[in-house]
């Protein structure tokens, strides 16, 4: 009678154990994303200037950039040049906000152009040492596929 009475306790714990698991997998599940970061999610592709220039010029063949930004704070960055001065650049790996707004973030282990403002519809590339805008910020601008 007494196994009877520790197996019946022994089978309680382990559906209490059950079912507290089952609760900690669905709250990580329902955990809502952030707002802003969900701005930030999604594909972005454009033609910037030469790594040298500050604007589009004769001699500037421009850079293709592929950038994808994933809700975990990674992104996947691709860097194809349209001349033969530069190589095909890859980059994988997080980021993180620059301001409490959300709206700059830095992509971590790029060296140059690496900080993006958030507009409508679109990233923009800043200025890597003052982390501004460049005087001609339309032709830093990604525009967001998805």
């Amino acid at each position: 009678m007494s196994s009877f009475i520790f197996a019946s306790l022994m089978m309680g714990c382990d559906k209490h154990d059950q079912a507290t698991n089952n609760e900690k997998a669905s709250s990580e599940v329902k955990k809502p994303l952030d707002a802003q970061l969900q701005k930030w999610v999604g594909h972005y592709k454009g033609s910037l200037p030469c790594a040298g220039c500050v604007t589009f010029c004769d001699e500037c063949n421009g850079v293709n950039v592929d950038l994808n930004i994933h809700a975990d704070q990674t992104f996947r960055l691709e860097r194809t040049s349209n001349s033969d001065h530069n190589k095909h650049e890859l980059y994988v790996g997080s980021f993180s906000f620059l301001d409490n707004g959300k709206i700059k973030i830095q992509l971590q282990n790029v060296k140059e152009r690496n900080q993006l403002i958030l507009g409508s519809g679109y990233v923009e590339v800043l200025e890597t040492k003052t982390g501004l805008s460049y005087q001609s910020f339309e032709d830093f601008q990604l525009d967001k596929l998805t």
